[in-house]
Parts: C-alpha cells; structure tokens; sequence
C-alpha cells in the first residue's frame, strides 16, 4: 500500500492511496457485490440511485464487506487522516451502476459558511473503492481541490482521480465531489462542466473499462459534527431506510469496538426518536 499523505489530505481535502486491495481481493468483493444485489433485487430491498443498484442495508451485514470495513489497511487510512481511533457508525454504500452527476458535498449544512460545519473542524472522511480502472477510462471521481473550506461548490480546481481498481480515494465530507466522470479521448484529464458531461457523444468519451461497482466507506471522530451528522442522518429519507435495514447484534458490535469504536446507530437513532415525541 502507498504511504498516507496526511499533508495533503489537510491542503486538498482528499487523497488517493495507491494499491490498498489486491487483484484477488478486487474480484473477491466484485463477485459478492453482483450476488449482492441479485438477492436485493429478489427481496425487492435495494434502491436506485439514478441508475446505480444499491444495497440498501449496512455492509456489515455482508462478511467480504465487513472485512474490508475492518481491515487493517482501511482502519491505518482513517485513523491517520482523522488523527485518532475512527468510529464507524454504520454508513456504509455499495452500488452497481451509474449514479448521479454533478458537484456536492456530503455535510449536514452544506450552504451556511457561519455554521459549526463549516468553522469548526470537521473529523469525517469517506473512503471509497472503485473496483475498476479509472485512470484511463470514465466513471470515476472528481473532486475540487480544497473546497472542503466552503460551503460554494464552484470553488477549487476540479480534478479527475485517475483510480485503479483497488486504490482507495479518501475525501472529507466537506470536500465538493462528483461521481462518474467522463474523460476524452483527446484530453482525457480534462474535467468537463456536469452539463456539457451529459451531452458528450459517445464516440468522444473514453468508456469505462466495464460496469462501475463502488464501495464508500464512512469513519469519524467523536464530535459536534459527528453530532450533527447523525441528526442529519435521522431526518433523511433514504438514511432512515438504511438504518432501519441493518442490524448489529452484540458479537458484530464488539467485533468491531476490538479493532475501532463503534457507535450504534439504531440505539441513537430510537433515543433520537423519543427525543422528538
């Protein structure tokens, strides 16, 4: 696995860590991911995300997934760029397909620039896989260089994160992002407004080395914005869906506080309920 760049997670607000997974290990994950969401599709308990399958339950329901949520190489990853012993909370996303489009963060407030999200320190990353190339081929990620200090979306030089199967891309919450990028044949490092993206003819597009299967792991520390985050989580649609799809019996929970925190999401969010009533 590639050194952690620390230093320049904190000036760009993401990073790629080259060869954390093995190509045994990509195919392993691919390989469940498709029988995944073929069991989802037969219990009707996924969702589309644009045109991407997702699993709609915590991946730790699922022992490849678990494994790589636990594993010492992601937890190395999170526990260096967050600077303390991660908590992973249960967000957790698996999906096939093309999703949406377009710059976004993933914060709680994502306009307000006076709000603690955006003038206090903000320790939550995601970590995300793409089994697949795309250092040379589209549907990757785009990211802006250093927005993760504004709430704007405009701000930052866009780049194409040139990805390979088994690297893992780690970015803040705060940082703008965009999935499934769409590289030229001419100028394949070019990032291309969403809206001319959309109208780029496929014969001017580098495709993509085959269909798109990502892994987007969550890790945090405890803290305000976790706090927030959380609440956040609580009054969103499709979050409600996944926390009420998952299940995490006491042997999962302390297998996961032997090697990081845990913090159940299902207990915070039933007392998040009784709170409200």
């Amino acid at each position: 696995m590639q050194e952690i760049n620390k230093a320049k997670f904190e000036k760009d607000g993401a990073v790629l860590i080259e060869n954390v997974l093995n190509q045994d290990e990509i195919e392993v994950l691919r390989k469940v991911a498709y029988e995944t969401i073929k069991k989802d599709e037969e219990k009707d308990s996924f969702f589309l995300h644009r045109h991407a399958k997702n699993h709609l339950g915590c991946l730790t329901d699922i022992p490849e997934f678990k494994k790589l949520i636990l594993d010492d190489r992601v937890i190395k990853i999170a526990e260096t760029l967050l600077g303390g012993t991660p908590v992973f909370f249960g967000d957790s996303i698996m999906e096939i397909g093309i999703g949406n489009r377009g710059f976004h963060k993933d914060t709680a407030n994502r306009t307000d620039p006076n709000h603690p999200d955006w003038t206090e320190d903000y320790p939550i990353i995601r970590i995300a896989f793409y089994l697949e190339d795309h250092s040379k081929h589209s549907g990757g990620l785009k990211v802006r260089l250093g927005s993760h200090s504004t709430p704007k979306t405009n701000v930052g030089k866009a780049v194409i994160l040139p990805t390979k199967a088994g690297d893992a891309a780690a970015f803040s919450l705060r940082t703008s992002h965009a999935g499934n990028a769409v590289r030229l044949k001419i100028a394949p490092e070019l990032s291309l407004d969403n809206r001319i993206e959309k109208r780029v003819p496929s014969f001017l597009k580098l495709p993509e080395e085959k269909e798109r299967v990502s892994i987007f792991l969550t890790y945090g520390l405890k803290s305000g914005a976790l706090d927030r985050f959380l609440e956040f989580m609580f009054n969103h649609r499709i979050y409600k869906q996944r926390i009420d799809s998952s299940n995490y019996p006491q042997e999962l929970q302390n297998e996961i506080n032997s090697k990081i925190e845990f913090l159940d999401i299902k207990e915070a969010y039933s007392n998040y309920l009784i709170k409200q009533q």
